[in-house]
């Protein structure tokens, strides 16, 4: 009896892995490099939950949930954010590392929040990468800019570089590829006189988009505050944040660069880490708060400082991390991070965190701290025993980030995370 109860469940397992494998063995054009909490991809009409190293097809939908992050890496080195609430289309994805000038891309974000850097295909082929909302069609002419779309809405600020933003019509048809240049197209460039701080903007029903200064857009439309910026690593990559989830909300647009960033001493990044960059460069501009010998936190000291002037309570969500495992031969394996929680309180000078974490060989672990934060500096460390946890939040409290170490049998559980209001 207890033979064949061990049979059916081998079955029941092995029928579930070639399940996973059939939604995650497709024609691969990218790779999920971070999942936590719950999303789901949907390819042919059949869905199934996100892990880390699952591959991304043509024709993929991405759905993530209230608590679902999906980070992907494409094959030319592009890479997409999937925040909450969030349905991503990959329309189109074609790229041939010899020619990619004839590179093909289309995205649709059919609701909620993406953020994207740019590979080589939309740097070489700009006039065939697309990024449609319901609304408009944006064509990538430039480097760093933030998108944000309701049903109703959308808004571009322009960093550097230029972009060019088109009500979809007959003219501009979602069908189409790279920017359209019809008579309503408006096009946006961080080197045009007076146009820093600027916005370009359009609503449902406008006769075309329009020019406003980003701040007189708060208390025109219901202001719901966008997510906080996730690293996007070199500025000379084209970055766009785009939110349909709220219809009718104006989304307050904020700074497209981190004030956080994860820097590694090491030349190669471990098992499990795809959140850090090379020191010297996490270093430019930078100055580094806390370190573990591998992972080292750097902030920019440049960001308005309101650490003096914080106080309440702040619950962070959980934007990126990265983790890994090094079991009892010394041996580092990947680990995944799949949610976790981070609440500040600025008054009573203390923090409470915790995560949930998985390796192969130990299953998911808990990782819990709490201890004390200095106002002064914003930096943080746990006191409490079991895990060890060393952090900083951002001169202007939007962000935190920290390092983990917990003992797990006989090896060592250890990670980096990265969080934002």
């Amino acid at each position: 009896m207890n033979r064949l109860l061990c049979r059916s469940l081998r079955w029941v397992v092995v029928m579930w892995a070639l399940l996973i494998s059939a939604v995650c063995a497709a024609a691969s054009v990218g790779e999920v490099t971070l999942s936590i909490g719950t999303s789901q991809i949907e390819r042919e009409g059949k869905g199934q939950p996100v892990v880390k190293g699952c591959d991304i097809a043509a024709g993929d939908v991405i759905r993530t949930t209230a608590n679902g992050h999906v980070h992907i890496r494409f094959v030319d080195g592009a890479r997409v954010s999937v925040r909450p609430d969030s349905v991503l289309h990959v329309v189109e994805y074609r790229y041939d590392p010899a020619d990619p000038a004839e590179s093909l891309i289309k995205f649709h974000l059919e609701a909620g929040t993406v953020r994207g850097i740019s590979g080589l295909a939309a740097q070489v082929a700009r006039d065939k990468f697309r990024l449609n909302t319901p609304l408009v069609a944006i064509g990538v002419k430039g480097t760093d800019f933030v998108t944000q779309a309701t049903a109703n809405s959308a808004i571009v600020l322009v960093n550097q570089g230029a972009i060019v933003l088109a009500p979809l019509d007959s003219a501009c048809r979602a069908e189409g590829f790279g920017p359209c240049g019809t008579s309503r197209s408006r096009e946006l460039a961080s080197s045009m006189n007076g146009m820093n701080g600027m916005a370009l903007v359009y609503r449902q029903a406008a006769s075309e988009p329009v020019f406003q200064p980003v701040n007189s857009l708060k208390g025109t439309d219901k202001v719901t505050p966008i997510l906080q910026q996730e690293r996007v690593g070199s500025a000379t990559t084209a970055t766009a944040v785009a939110d349909s989830r709220n219809p009718g909300a104006v989304m307050d647009v904020l700074a497209p660069r981190s004030t956080l960033v994860w820097g590694r001493w090491a030349t190669n990044a471990v098992p499990g880490d795809d959140l850090t960059t090379s020191f010297m460069e996490a270093l430019s501009g930078n100055k580094v708060t806390v370190g573990d010998g591998y992972y080292f936190l750097f902030r920019n000291e440049n960001a308005p400082n309101f650490l003096s002037t914080a106080s309440g309570v702040t619950n962070f969500r959980l934007q990126s991390g990265a983790a890994s495992y090094r079991d009892p031969s010394n041996t580092l394996v990947a680990a995944s991070i799949n949610g976790g929680s981070l609440s500040i309180d600025f008054g009573r000078r203390t923090f409470t965190t915790q995560l949930a974490v998985t390796a192969p060989s130990i299953g998911t672990q808990g990782v819990a701290a709490s201890g004390t934060i200095d106002p002064s500096t914003g930096i943080f460390l746990s006191t409490t025993t079991g895990a060890r946890v060393a952090g900083a939040v951002s001169l202007d409290t939007s962000q935190a980030g920290y390092f983990f170490s917990k003992p797990v049998g006989n090896g060592v559980l250890t990670g980096a995370t990265l969080w934002g209001r």
